[in-house]
């Protein structure tokens, strides 16, 4: 699988280091090494630029689905979402384990929308792997999805919940929240129209009813990719904020189930 490893200047590798992952939305895109076509998407890397700076290691992969990588790789998750692409991105945490530098115990995952998604898969399929996740934006159920507002891009991929039942199961996360046994940070704007908000709505009600251990942060009138400078700013430090209490070395044991 293709990714980008991202590591701090003059990295010390006889210590360990926090690592977080990044999955990248909507499956029809791509990282890139620097700029980014997608100005929302050169926001992130930006973050991730600076997280570099704080010691953290980056990897973000381009999970199957994703373009740039020929026709079978990019259909490579028809009538599957949720299923071959989200085990792609979650191994990335297989391949940071091998790094002799990275701390196993010490490795995060976020992502937005469609990586928001992954995040909630990962961290429910596989969820004692990663110490904490932060989903921004992302789609708890597909489901809902299809619903509103996502028809026919939901039916390109995965057809209708009538046809393809079992697709859909796959790719509800918030069906399997009980599962989750690590913190989570949700965020999400409130004027959003490519994943409405209801939408985290309805996961962090679930997650109260589970008991989970969880932070929600609203963001009124902001829109899909955050765009006005006091949200990006409170986004990124509540991130950081996040990142830094669960992944730093003087974090509490983490704890699963």
């Amino acid at each position: 699988m293709p990714a980008y490893l991202f590591v701090p200047k003059g990295l010390n590798r006889a210590t360990k280091h926090p690592a977080i992952i990044w999955i990248h939305g909507d499956g029809i895109n791509q990282n890139y090494d620097g700029w980014h076509v997608e100005r929302n998407y050169a926001v992130y890397y930006s973050f991730h630029q600076y997280l570099l700076q704080r010691g953290y290691v980056v990897l973000a992969p381009d999970y199957r689905g994703s373009i740039g990588y020929g026709r079978e790789w990019r259909q490579g998750v028809y009538l599957d979402v949720g299923g071959k692409d989200a085990r792609d991105a979650a191994a990335g945490a297989d391949y940071l384990k091998t790094l002799a530098y990275v701390d196993s115990e010490r490795i995060g995952v976020w992502g937005l929308s469609y990586g928001g998604f992954f995040t909630l898969l990962a961290m429910t399929e596989r969820p004692t792997t990663f110490r904490c996740g932060v989903d921004v934006a992302g789609v708890p159920d597909f489901g809902m999805w299809y619903v509103d507002p996502g028809g026919p891009w939901v039916t390109a991929r995965m057809g209708t919940p009538e046809k393809n039942p079992a697709v859909y199961r796959q790719a509800a996360p918030i069906d399997r929240i009980e599962r989750l046994a690590r913190p989570l940070l949700v965020l999400h704007g409130t004027a959003d129209v490519n994943v409405p908000y209801i939408e985290s709505v309805r996961l962090v009600d679930r997650l109260l009813k589970t008991g989970k251990a969880f932070e929600f942060m609203v963001y009124p009138g902001e829109f899909h990719y955050f765009q006005r400078t006091h949200v990006l700013r409170d986004a990124w430090q509540r991130v950081e904020r996040f990142f830094g209490t669960h992944l730093t070395s003087d974090a509490p044991s983490a704890t699963g189930s």
